[in-house]
């Protein structure tokens, strides 16, 4: 008798073990940030989430990856290989950090894609980012009210004194409500925030990021409101039930809104050209992009708030403050010096790069650190770059169909990246937001 063919099996990733990977790691990592951050350990977050998302998936069989990964693959993998080009203690430890990132970057992209939609729907995974945006806004706060203040963790008193005395361990485990500057010549001492980040432009960069995971969670919040009252209009013997819940919903765009204006303040007083830059590059191409769709009603809610934020920018005197910034600062002319450094390098050693920065040989600054494709291609030469590039134009290229707004915005973030990149350092916190929205977006991708 023959035997009966055998089911086929789903080509998208495995509904079995992705139903069984649970989210509450997830809500650890970003809600729970502050409870790292307190402890000293902020910068750590993803190599010590990877320690726990990874064996939650080797025991978890169907484990699986799209194709595009491939180019993130490659990019680690000859990271480990520019390892070779390390001459000394100092820059394997920098190596051995940035590693680190990578690897929990990886673990964490491969844990979203892989998540159920039933334990991780993507309203939820949305409003996840959207608490950390929340955690990032209150960190940026401090320092507005608080800007000399600096917090001492248990971590810095754990560390033997000669250890914790280097300049770049004491900003991580002694970090700074905001960075200080006082550029010669300047009669005005800038104080920008940075907290929960040790560096201004990690809090940029992370807004930067955040801002369009925050209004995709709200256009999904808008939606759900939308349509729950009509399924509890079909389902009248659980009416009374599900209606006590779609009202209690109603608040979540109210609040996600008010946080996009309280963090006005800070991103306002961090003086940041990058993330001002990085939100208007955003919001024209969302602009563009619902236009053509005819979303009109949705365009022109975007387009207000966006000349409110301006307007607000103009009439607090940010605008004036970040002129006078630039008037007596050198960071563009500074910029521009670091990245002839940087090709200069890599052309000397284009295979495997230089495995780490190297102190410039200007200025008082590492060669490699003033932008992440520039760290990349100096620390591991023309491959390593282009299986990085590759996999930030994979990313918008694979997302940038649509169904909703909330499809849309998640997009914009991997636009927003894929531009910031050129002069944002992706360490840390940053890469894994990237990540996390990257799995969420690929996830929906596979779902369509």
């Amino acid at each position: 008798m023959p035997l009966l063919p055998s089911p086929r099996r789903p080509s998208g990733p495995s509904l079995t073990a992705g139903r069984d990977l649970p989210a509450w790691p997830l809500y650890l990592m970003f809600a729970g940030f502050p409870l790292f951050w307190v402890a000293g350990l902020g910068t750590f977050v993803p190599i010590l989430m990877a320690l726990l998302l990874g064996p939650l998936m080797v025991v978890r069989r169907g484990i699986r990856v799209p194709t595009g990964f491939g180019w993130w693959a490659l990019f680690v993998a000859w990271a480990c290989v520019a390892a070779l080009q390390l001459d000394g203690a100092p820059r394997l430890i920098g190596y051995g950090v940035r590693m680190s990132n990578y690897v929990g970057a990886t673990v964490l992209f491969v844990y979203v894609h892989n998540i159920g939609r039933r334990r991780l729907p993507l309203h939820r995974g949305l409003a996840l980012l959207a608490a950390f945006f929340a955690v990032v806004v209150a960190g940026g706060w401090l320092g507005v009210l608080a800007p000399t203040g600096r917090l001492s963790t248990p971590l810095a008193t754990l560390l033997p004194e000669r250890i914790a005395a280097n300049a770049y361990v004491d900003a991580l485990v002694r970090p700074a409500f905001a960075e200080v500057q006082h550029p010669y010549g300047s009669p005005t001492v800038f104080y920008r925030p940075s907290a929960p980040f040790p560096y201004t432009n990690g809090w940029g960069c992370n807004a930067a990021l955040l801002v369009p995971c925050v209004l995709a969670a709200l256009a999904a919040a808008r939606g759900r409101v939308a349509v729950r009252p009509r399924r509890a209009a079909r389902r009248r013997s659980s009416q009374a039930g599900r209606g006590g819940r779609a009202a209690g919903g109603r608040w979540l765009p109210w609040a996600l809104v008010g946080l996009l204006a309280a963090a006005l303040g800070p991103a306002l007083a961090t003086l940041n050209r990058g993330l001002y830059l990085a939100i208007a590059v955003g919001i024209g191409y969302a602009a563009v992009r619902l236009a053509v769709r005819g979303r009109l009603a949705t365009l022109a809610a975007v387009g207000v708030c966006a000349g409110a934020g301006l307007a607000v920018g103009v009439l607090s005197g940010a605008a004036a403050a970040l002129q006078a910034r630039l008037e007596y600062s050198q960071s563009s002319t500074d910029r521009l010096s670091v990245y002839a450094e940087a090709l200069q390098g890599t052309l000397a050693s284009p295979l495997l790069g230089n495995g780490a920065p190297r102190p410039s040989a200007t200025l008082d600054v590492s060669v490699g650190t003033q932008g992440q494709i520039w760290n990349v291609m100096y620390s591991y030469g023309f491959p390593g770059l282009i299986f990085f590039v590759g996999w930030f134009g994979w990313l918008v290229w694979t997302t940038r169909r649509w169904r909703t707004t909330a499809d849309l915005w998640l997009h914009v973030c991997l636009v927003v990246a894929a531009m910031t990149i050129a002069y944002y350092g992706y360490d840390g916190m940053q890469l894994s937001v990237l990540m996390a929205a990257a799995g969420l977006a690929t996830r929906e991708v596979r779902a369509r």
